[in-house]
């Protein structure tokens, strides 16, 4: 049993450091390394949001031109409002690359982008994604904290777009936390610190979503870890990006249920929470605020300890 792996991605990024190239200690001092952290998520967010105003003006040019239409390439203005969120999250993505092969002087295979069983891992990542939400809808139904039903109406083109966003924002998350975060800051200190930290970091950029209390930022927090065991034993990007993509889409387009706090446009099921029983379902922010995701992030977290990390790691 080991709960932790240094994978050679690690090594390998602190060999590139220009501190271990001066004979000195790879990476830089916690405190700095922890406001370059700051300093790249929210040049991040600067991003994100200017690429949401230009993601914007089709739409808006469109309503005013063609009022009574509704629609824009079978999209309704949630949908479209919904999937620019999502695709803006690329930016961040490629801001976050640039920064670490050109100012941290690191390969990007450092960061997670490996070829070797790329699609496998994703496909992977995706079955076990799915699977740990649905098992946590399982256990809220089981205790009586949930109601699925059929939503009806909803376009299967539209949902199978917003898979493709999801697939953009679940990596770009797993960039920032795990290829970034985990790795930068593990070239310097013992990998537990890293996994700590990028964790941690997760958890509070959720802070100020809706419905947010103490329980779901540690099951926030539970999910890095669990992402960062994954990626520390893979040594890859690509099964925490499918899993972590999976999670939100099963979450939101397949149940309807909020994530984290966000509601989502279209939804192919309906989720109905039993009223008094938010401990178990997560009420106002949705199933990763309750104890039944809880449950499963416990769970998986301890098979990772019994898990042997791949070949070549």
């Amino acid at each position: 049993m080991q709960f932790y792996n240094r994978p050679k991605l690690i090594d390998e990024a602190a060999a590139s450091s220009f501190m271990a190239k001066k004979g000195k200690k790879p990476g830089l001092f916690i405190l700095l390394d922890l406001l370059l952290i700051f300093v790249v998520f929210y040049s991040c967010m600067i991003v994100e949001s200017i690429g949401f105003l230009i993601l914007r003006i089709p739409y808006d040019m469109r309503m005013k031109i063609f009022p009574p239409r509704e629609t824009i390439l079978g999209l309704d203005f949630d949908d479209y409002l919904e999937l620019a969120t999502l695709l803006v999250t690329l930016g961040a993505t490629v801001l976050t690359l640039l920064y670490v092969r050109f100012v941290q002087f690191r390969k990007l295979r450092t960061a997670g982008f490996v070829k070797k069983n790329a699609v496998k891992h994703y496909l992977i990542g995706l079955l076990v994604g799915a699977g740990m939400y649905t098992v946590a809808m399982g256990i809220c139904a089981l205790f009586g904290s949930l109601k699925v039903s059929y939503a009806g109406g909803f376009s299967p083109v539209v949902i199978l777009v917003l898979f493709v966003g999801w697939m953009i924002q679940g990596n770009s998350e797993e960039v920032i936390c795990r290829g970034f975060i985990l790795v930068s800051t593990s070239r310097r200190y013992h990998v537990i610190v890293g996994i700590i930290i990028n964790s941690l970091f997760f958890s509070l950029i959720h802070i100020f979503n809706d419905g947010v209390s103490v329980l779901p930022l540690i099951n926030i927090a539970l999910f890095g870890l669990v992402m960062s065991l994954v990626f520390l034993k893979t040594g890859n990007i690509w099964m925490v990006s499918a899993i972590h993509t999976a999670w939100n889409f099963a979450q939101g387009n397949v149940f309807g249920v909020l994530v984290s706090g966000g509601e989502v446009s279209e939804k192919i099921l309906s989720t109905e929470f039993t009223v008094g029983k938010e401990l178990i379902n997560g009420g106002d922010f949705g199933l990763e605020g309750g104890l039944g995701v809880t449950i499963v992030l416990a769970v998986t977290i301890a098979v990772l300890l019994f898990v042997k990390p791949c070949k070549d790691v």
